[in-house]
């Protein structure tokens, strides 16, 4: 009996300290587990609170490459590389480091660009947004978003669309905002046009008070004069877009540009006048049906006009452009007074001072100008832009990786 009940208890002994002996190797497991998530995650917090620090630097200088080397932050430090990936598009890598751990995060920033929006206004002043209108981006007005009911119905928002003060709803309209809408969103035009004027004066091609005719060609050419009342007369030369401007940038200092055509490559032609629309511009590949590298903004000091030339009479109109106006906006031509024209479509974005009037109505009815036909978006507006386009002034992540 007394041998049995010392097996028993030599047995119970080796039980307990085997589950002991467990019991402290998951403990000890479960410890080191802890550590270890615990060290990857302040690596983590602090490669992001150089990423946080990096960008504030590039808020307030974005030729700012200096980046930092072994910051002290939280216990830890973290070390930032700042690369540029060209087209204005700005690599920022921080590695954080804590109790031996190591973690990575890393993005990419590039100016934001006015040619995100697909409207864009201070003001619309009297105009109406109605029936057949269908805006597919992002719609921002810095007043009061102004929708009618007329054509047969209200308009249509696919994206998200904001204003600072608010919606004013005329003849009964009923606008669908398919993306949301917000109100009290501010957002102001730039100063002055001076990056592209200076983009325009280095390596792109920049005219100097004469009146500037530029015919875009679907075989990535351009066929340009500088000097002259029409497009009539000698002075042409064609050449490709990369020699007409080897950045992009195409600037005519003190008087009008006039363009037309179609458009193969990537292009921001500026006037510090006005700009005129004297016949359709197109992509040569479409980037609604297509892959496309073809990207074009027009911007302009004052007024951007659709002529009232024959080329724009009775047709249907297509624009395909980004197009900005710091101090006025997109017209037609005699709006008030020419004839009921086809239906006006664009294509990318419009960005303007002022909602200038492409045609009237009456009621219900339009009777004068173009009747609508779409404001489409091109959808790589939302990372892209034509080369030095204006921008709002601050910085926006375009990817991210951790």
């Amino acid at each position: 009996m007394g041998r049995s009940s010392l097996i028993m208890v030599l047995g119970f002994t080796t039980a307990l300290l085997m589950l002991g002996s467990n019991i402290s190797r998951v403990s000890n497991s479960a410890m080191d587990n802890y550590t270890y998530y615990y060290n990857n995650a302040m690596a983590h917090n602090i490669a992001g609170a150089g990423i946080n620090m990096a960008s504030r630097s590039l808020q307030e200088n974005q030729f700012w490459t200096a980046g930092f080397s072994n910051k002290s932050f939280s216990n830890g430090i973290f070390s930032v590389a700042v690369t540029s990936l060209g087209s204005q598009k700005i690599k920022v890598v921080s590695t954080g480091t804590f109790a031996g751990s190591q973690h990575v995060v890393s993005c990419v920033l590039q100016p934001s660009s006015f040619s995100k929006f697909n409207y864009y206004s201070v003001t619309d002043q009297n105009g109406f947004w109605g029936g057949g209108d269908t805006i597919w981006g992002p719609f921002h007005c810095n007043n009061t978003i102004n929708v009618a009911y007329f054509n047969g119905g209200s308009p249509v928002f696919m994206q998200k669309a904001t204003s600072l003060n608010g919606i004013w709803n005329y003849n009964g309209a009923h606008p669908v905002f398919k993306g949301g809408y917000a109100a009290g969103v501010n957002v102001a035009l730039p100063g002055d046009l001076s990056s592209l004027k200076t983009a325009a004066q280095t390596s792109g091609h920049y005219f100097n008070g004469q009146k500037l005719f530029v015919q875009l060609n679907a075989n990535g050419t351009v066929t340009w004069k500088a000097g002259g009342s029409d497009w009539g007369g000698g002075g042409w030369t064609t050449e490709p877009v990369t020699s007409f401007t080897a950045n992009g940038a195409v600037w005519c200092n003190g008087s009008d540009v006039h363009v037309k055509g179609t458009l193969h490559g990537q292009m921001t032609l500026g006037s510090g006048g006005q700009i005129w629309i004297d016949d359709d511009v197109t992509y040569a590949t479409d980037p609604r049906y297509a892959y496309s590298t073809d990207m074009l903004g027009l911007v302009a000091e004052g007024k951007l006009w659709i002529s009232d030339v024959p080329a724009n009479h009775g047709n249907d109109f297509m624009l395909m452009a980004s197009v900005f106006s710091r101090t006025d906006g997109l017209w037609a031509e005699n709006y008030g007074s020419r004839p009921v024209e086809g239906k006006m479509t664009t294509l990318g974005g419009q960005i303007s001072n002022v909602g200038g009037y492409t045609g009237t109505f009456s009621g219900t009815t339009i009777t004068h100008g173009f009747l609508p036909g779409g404001t489409f978006y091109d959808p790589r507006l939302l990372n892209d832009a034509p080369p030095f386009f204006p921008t709002t002034g601050n910085l926006e992540v375009i990817s991210w990786f951790e």
